[in-house]
Formats: C-alpha cells, sequence, structure tokens
C-alpha cells in the first residue's frame, strides 16, 4: 500500500483510471486495446508504477463500458453489454442521470468488494502451489488448456485448434534445454522466438481496430442525454437503491468473481448470467429491459467482480483469467517477472501492489466518474474513424520501441490480421494466449519430470496434486461438452 500511495504512482492511477474510462465509453475502443496501448510506456517506469498503471486501466476501461450502455444503447465493452437492457431504457425515459450513477456506484461496490475475495483468494490458492513440482505444473496446464477448450463458449474444435496453434507459436525459437533450433523457416530473427508484446499488440489490439472499423462505429451521443450530470441527488438514490437489495448485489457479486476466476470466460458472460439470475429472481421480472435498477445493478456489480477473479488465476497461478489479463502478461514480462506461485515467494511486494492499485484504483474511478461525467460524456461526441488510426499508430510504435526492431512491427501487423480473420470464423484468441504463455511451462516441467521419473508418467497419477488437477481438467473438459451443446440444442428450439 506504501508504494501505492507514492505520489507519482498515485498520479498514475488517476492518469490510468481516465484513460481506461475513456477506453471503456467510446464504443470500438475496448479494455484490452487501452492496456495493449499503455504497455510500451510502462517499459521505462519501475515495475511497480508498471503494474499499478495497468491495473488502473483495467478498472477504469471495465467500468467505462456503462456509460456508452447508457446513452447510446451501445456497450462500450463487451462487459457492459446486459447494462444496456435497462440502462438505455431508463435515459430514455428522462432518468440518464439516475442510469449513469447506478452503472457507476454498481460498478464501484462491486469491484472493491471483490479486490478483498481476490486478495484471500490468491493468497490461499498461491500457498498451495508453492508445494507444486514439475508434474504438478504440468497437471496446471493441463486443466488451463481444458478450462479455456471446454468453457470459452462456441466450438469445442475451434477451442482446442486455438490451443494447438499457441503451443505452436510457443515453440517457435531455439530449444529452451538444448538450443535446437524449432520453427524458424531459416529467419534469423525468429531464432530467440516471438516476443510476447508485438504478439498480443497484433491479436487483440491492431485485430480490434479491423473489427472496429468494419463495424463504422459512430458515437452521437443524443442532445437530452448529454445534459445529463453526475448530482448528489441521483448518486444518493443510486446508493440507496443498491443497497435496498442486498440479494441481487451478492448474488452478482459472487457470480462475477467465480466466473472470473475461470479463464477465458469473461465479464460479458458474467453480467448476462448476473442479469438473467436477477430477473428470475425479481419480485416484477415484467419490468426487466424497460429500465429496472435491478437489471443495471445485477449487470455491473457481476461484471466489476469479474475483474478481480480473473486476477486470481494470474497472480496465483500465472494463467491469464480473460484478453486483459494476458495483455497484463506482457506488462510483467518486459521486467522479467513472471506472475504465478513463485512471485508470492519470491518477490511478492508486487501482488501486494497490484491488490492496492486495486482498492485505489476503484475509488479513483468513483471520484473522477462523479467530477468528470461530463467530460466523458463530451468524449462519446468524438468520431470513432479520428480515434482508431491514431491508436493503431500509437500501437504499432510501441511494439517498436521495445526492442527497437521492424520486425515486431511486422509480428504486430502480422497477427492483427491474423487475428481479424480468426474473429471472422469465431476462433477464440484467449486459449491461444494461453497456450502460448503457458507452452513453455508445460513442456519444460514435462521434461523436467520424465527425467526424474526415467520416462515414466505415472507420477502424474500418483501424486496427490497432480491427480486432483488432472481429474480437475477432465471435469471442466466435460462440463463444458455439455454446456455447450445445451446452449446449441437451446439455439436450434
Amino acid at each position: 500500500m506504501r508504494i501505492s500511495l507514492l505520489p507519482f504512482n498515485l498520479f498514475l492511477i488517476f492518469v490510468g483510471t481516465i484513460w481506461g474510462l475513456i477506453f471503456g465509453c467510446i464504443p470500438g475502443l475496448t479494455a484490452t486495446m487501452g492496456v495493449a496501448l499503455a504497455i510500451p510506456l510502462t517499459y521505462g517506469m519501475s515495475p511497480f508504477s508498471g503494474l499499478i498503471l495497468l491495473s488502473s486501466i483495467y478498472i477504469g476501461a471495465i467500468s467505462g463500458g456503462f456509460i456508452s450502455a447508457a446513452l447510446l444503447n451501445m456497450p462500450g465493452t463487451p462487459s457492459s453489454i446486459a447494462t444496456t437492457f435497462d440502462a438505455y431504457p431508463m435515459a430514455q425515459k428522462g432518468k440518464a442521470s439516475l442510469a449513469l450513477a447506478l452503472g457507476l456506484m454498481s460498478s464501484f461496490f462491486g469491484g472493491l468488494v471483490a479486490v478483498f475475495l481476490m486478495i484471500v483468494a490468491t493468497y490461499g490458492l498461491a500457498q498451495l502451489a508453492l508445494k507444486f513440482g514439475p508434474f504438478e505444473y504440468f497437471a496446471l496446464g493441463l486443466l488451463a488448456f481444458a478450462g479455456c477448450i471446454g468453457m470459452m463458449g462456441g466450438s469445442i474444435i475451434k477451442s482446442g485448434l486455438s490451443v494447438v496453434l499457441g503451443l505452436l507459436l510457443a515453440t517457435m525459437g531455439s530449444d529452451m534445454l538444448t538450443g535446437v533450433k524449432r520453427l524458424t523457416f531459416n529467419v534469423p530473427d525468429l531464432v530467440a522466438g516471438i516476443d510476447i508484446l508485438p504478439l498480443l499488440v497484433g491479436l487483440f489490439g491492431i485485430s480490434e481496430i479491423f473489427v472496429a472499423i468494419e463495424k463504422r462505429y459512430q458515437n452521437v451521443v443524443p442532445p437530452e442525454a448529454r445534459k445529463a450530470k453526475m448530482g448528489f441527488k441521483a448518486v444518493a438514490e443510486a446508493v440507496r437503491l443498491i443497497f435496498s437489495q442486498p440479494v441481487n448485489y451478492v448474488r452478482s457479486l459472487i457470480i462475477g468473481f467465480v466466473i472470473g476466476v475461470f479463464p477465458g470466460v469473461g465479464g460479458a458472460t458474467s453480467s448476462v448470467v448476473a442479469y438473467g439470475l436477477a430477473r428470475s429472481g425479481s419480485k416484477h421480472p415484467e419490468e426487466f429491459g424497460k429500465g429496472n435498477p435491478e437489471g443495471v445493478i445485477a449487470s455491473e456489480v457481476a461484471n466489476n467482480a469479474t475483474i478481480a477473479g480473473a486476477l486470481v488465476p494470474l497472480l496465483a497461478l500465472g494463467i491469464p483469467g480473460d484478453s486483459v489479463t494476458a495483455m497484463m502478461i506482457g506488462g510483467f514480462m518486459i521486467h522479467g517477472l513472471f506472475p504465478g506461485p513463485l512471485l508470492f515467494r519470491d518477490k511478492p511486494e508486487y501482488a501486494y501492489t497490484i491488490f492496492a492499485a486495486q482498492i485505489i484504483g476503484n475509488l479513483m474511478m468513483v471520484l473522477l466518474g462523479i467530477l468528470l461525467m461530463r467530460f466523458f460524456i463530451y468524449t462519446l461526441s468524438i468520431r470513432s474513424y479520428y480515434l482508431l488510426p491514431i491508436v493503431a499508430l500509437s500501437m504499432v510504435i510501441g511494439a517498436f520501441g521495445l526492442y527497437n526492431r521492424v520486425f515486431d512491427i511486422w509480428i504486430s501487423l502480422f497477427f492483427g490480421f491474423i487475428g481479424y480473420l480468426l474473429r471472422k470464423i469465431d476462433f477464440p484468441l484467449v486459449p491461444l494466449i494461453t497456450a502460448f504463455v503457458l507452452g513453455p511451462i508445460v513442456e519444460k516441467n514435462l521434461r523436467q519430470g520424465l527425467a526424474f521419473s526415467d520416462g515414466s508418467m505415472m507420477p502424474l497419477f500418483t501424486r496427490p496434486i497432480s491427480l486432483t488437477l488432472f481429474i480437475g481438467a477432465v471435469v471442466l473438459f466435460l462440463v463444458g461438452i455439455y454446456i455447450n451443446r445445451k446452449g446449441a440444442r437451446r439455439e436450434r428450439a
């Protein structure tokens, strides 16, 4: 906490939260894009300051999605898709100020309380993970891959192929143990492998620029909505409404946090699930979709609780919980840090810094939301075709600036195009980047384990922790198949 309260770091939280709110409230710009743009800037900072900046952007961006959801009926981020169902009708009825206040305060209370759940869950999980050996890490990788394949939604085959593609990309370069060149295609720059930053910038940043251009987002706030303001009366009414629904609040908080822990599921799923349960448990379900505050509360509490949930597997196990935490791994790695149990054992101060930044970031978010709401409403009127080229150019420059290699620019552009094509065919990207990050860890530990056991795989099934993780991977995969088939049957019906 002391490091986060240093003047420069407080300034970074201030800047990062505003940055995130802008990227979150403008449709076409996303939380992933905001973090991708900031990662190169953290290279010249201390690791503490860099992680604080990225955490603040994450909070601001996920929270900011409610602004355009209420005023434009367009979620600024996928996490706010369920917010549009009731926030926009509220604004249409002349209650834009209340809709914005509900979104802001629900985001605040959802995010802040979930941070404390994150601290408890992360520390306990990391302590367990410190007992891991080579076969436990291998089984953990299988669990992560099974979660990505089974729980992503959509085609199981596409998710599986995404994992395979990520593993292939991870093997490019020199073998970590023997130094033998693998999949370099006689390209000298590939001997060192593909760096995670240009890969992330391309897959998640540049590809999203292409998608936003294709959708031709036009941000025009209606004249009546521009008059909305965040007054004390609206904020007080929003707080009263939230605490008058403790069951809805607690249920949405738990749903958001738990769904966030599962890799690859994300805030969009948590907000929709929480919204559906709020509707089914409401005394007036017929009012949902017509401006019911319960729907706004459920969606925004859940999607902000997902932030803390997604950080649990990242910090405790080194597994990204969503696309934004996948980007944050790049922020760790450019400073020579690797999230996971060893981070808690060797350098716990970095994990504690993120905890503190999450708490202060949520406080900063609600403060800036109250004071600068008119500014964020104004930013919605900026045409996307002015912003997107600037963002794209900044990302490419950031990828180049890390090692001053033109090759990294081509990598970013190439994977930006590949990412766009994969999105067009509904090919999930989170399993790909999860496999890319975990691939070397899984390979290294499998080879070490086999060396210790004289080539036998039996320790995987005889060691209690590794066996538990392996069974968990199988169960997670089978549950994912069941959920996907059930969803497919529902769609056909």
